[in-house]
């Protein structure tokens, strides 16, 4: 009887052991188990981070290569408006400088025409002078003194009724600038000081 109530108290013990052991052990996997699930849940949550860090990446990345584009379409933009400006100035003094040099090729067209034609004209001229004088010589000789004495006298007359009206405005009060002006013209060839 006392081995039998022995076996049965270990019996009981081991009952209790193996309970505690499968208790244990539930304990373990219940352990395992919670651990795995947070553990999926930290990996859950870090890809979650791991994807808005990687998505806002993204988003930084296209804004930046946006504004980027932007910018290069903006100077492209004003080069475009630069060079245009460059070549309208430059047509514009290229313009300017084929007027110009037109117009020096009109003068100088113009300017060898009327050297031609006044050397022509200045031949011409010659010509009939030296055949006027010839004349004049052969038929006028002594006309020619005649005329030489009288215009000499007409010059003497003409000096006195200058210097009678230069006298006439020094007493008058004129100024003595004016005197001048008017002396000075008076000397000028053929110019009469008196119009009336």
């Amino acid at each position: 009887a006392v081995v039998s109530t022995q076996t049965t108290g270990e019996k009981e013990i081991a009952h209790m052991r193996a309970l505690q052991e499968r208790a244990k052990d539930q304990q373990a996997e219940k352990d395992a188990l919670r651990a795995k699930r947070i553990q999926e849940e930290v990996e859950r949550e870090q890809r979650k981070k791991d994807k808005e860090v990687a998505h806002k990446k993204a988003e930084t990345e296209a804004h930046l290569k946006k504004a980027r584009n932007h910018q290069v379409q903006m100077r492209e933009h004003f080069l475009a408006i630069e060079a245009q400006r460059e070549r309208q100035e430059f047509e514009r003094v290229l313009a300017v400088q084929q007027e110009g040099q037109r117009q020096e090729e009109v003068k100088d067209r113009e300017a060898r025409s009327k050297k031609l034609h006044h050397a022509e004209e200045v031949r011409k001229q010659i010509k009939e002078k030296e055949k006027d004088m010839i004349h004049s010589r052969q038929m006028f000789f002594e006309e020619g003194i005649k005329l030489d004495q009288e215009a000499q006298e007409r010059r003497r007359r003409l000096d006195e009724i200058k210097k009678k009206k230069l006298d006439e405005l020094q007493g008058a009060g004129v100024p003595t600038k004016y005197i001048n002006e008017v002396a000075r013209r008076a000397m000028k060839p053929q110019t009469s000081l008196i119009t009336h």
